[in-house]
Formats: structure tokens, C-alpha cells, sequence
């Protein structure tokens, strides 16, 4: 299964934080799963650490590969389909996180009770507390 990781999934499986459901952290766990992280919440991370609501390095990234992680960049067809796919919901960097899910067909993990709300054309959601 290819899977997108969402902005504070990361945050809580680096830290190792119970919050993370057993059927998830299984699914994080698999060496049969690709995991990605987009460059979306790198820049989300960044600005929170920029104004204190964040504590982060970004060493972690170097981490990645280590941890079985690919980066993903975006590109212009994924840019082209960002939309504000919860009317509740316009956070820029949760919408990029998911129109980088429906556009390179990955299950976006999340906890956000936000983003699992969204029901579009193939997005594929896990709820990271499960």
C-alpha cells in the first residue's frame, strides 16, 4: 500500500506517541508499505517552528531514508488540483495534503478529524487513532 503521512502523524510517530492507533502504526510499521511524506508538511513544520508552535529540526530530514520515508515533491499537476475539499476546512497545507493523495493514488494517514470527514473521488483515508 502506498501511504501519504500526514503533517502530525509524522510528529507522533517520531516521538513515539501513543496516539497512534494500533491498526495504523502496523500499517506504518510494514516494510510491504511506501511511505512518503510531502514536501507540503515539511513547509507546514517549518513556519510552526518559525513562530514557536513547533519544536523542530530540520535534521529530521536527513532521517528519512532511514526510516523507510520518501520525500515527495510537488509538481504542477498536483498544484493544478488543489481545491478546498472540506468547506470547513481551509487549510492550505491540509487541501495540498489532500490533492497530493487523489492525484498520486496514496492512502493519506491522518488523525485529522477534518480531512477524514472529506469524501472525494479516490481519496483513500486511515484514521491514525485506530
Amino acid at each position: 500500500m502506498r501511504l501519504l503521512i500526514d503533517t502530525q502523524i509524522f510528529i507522533w510517530l517520531i516521538n513515539n506517541d501513543e496516539r497512534l492507533g494500533s491498526k495504523a502504526l502496523q500499517a506504518l510499521r510494514s516494510t510491504s508499505n511506501q511511505l512518503n511524506f510531502s514536501y507540503f508538511s515539511v513547509f507546514e513544520m517549518t513556519i510552526k517552528a518559525s513562530i514557536g508552535k513547533l519544536d523542530y529540526s530540520p535534521s529530521v530530514l536527513d532521517d528519512l531514508p532511514k526510516m523507510g520515508i520518501d520525500l515527495l515533491l510537488p509538481d504542477t499537476t498536483t498544484l493544478q488540483n488543489y481545491a478546498i475539499f472540506n468547506p470547513n476546512n481551509k487549510d492550505p497545507f491540509d487541501n495540498a495534503l489532500i490533492a497530493v493523495a487523489i492525484h498520486e493514488k496514496y492512502s493519506l494517514v491522518t488523525s485529522d478529524p477534518k480531512i477524514l470527514a472529506v469524501s472525494a473521488y479516490d481519496l483513500s483515508l486511515i484514521d491514525a487513532t485506530r
